[in-house]
């Protein structure tokens, strides 16, 4: 019986730490988020590994293209589309989802 106790949890151990040391899972330190100066504005980067996926210099959502009005504006979208992309969602942004975050238009 004591063999079968120990067996099980010696299973349960190597079970935890591939759980923990492997997979494939993305780790929310993949993402960074930079943001940058632009004609009067500002844009974001999302990078992934060191490498930029998104370089966004423009609102997104809108007809017009213009540049984020604040820092703040750019790094609250950049946050929400790190969300989207974690939780394998379109990244995308609504004119709707601009104005929920008080973006200014």
């Amino acid at each position: 019986m004591k063999k079968w106790i120990f067996i099980f949890t010696v299973l349960i151990i190597t079970a935890i730490l591939v759980v923990k040391l492997g997979g494939t899972a993305t780790s929310t330190n993949d993402y960074k988020l930079e943001t940058f100066m632009v004609n009067n504005g500002w844009g974001y980067s999302i990078l992934k590994k060191d490498k930029v996926i998104i370089k966004q210099d423009i609102i997104p959502g809108i007809q017009v293209k213009k540049p984020f009005a604040t820092k703040k504006d750019a790094v609250i979208i950049g946050e929400l589309m790190i969300e989207k992309l974690k939780n394998k969602k379109i990244p995308s942004i609504t004119y709707k989802e601009l104005q929920i975050n008080g973006v200014i238009l």
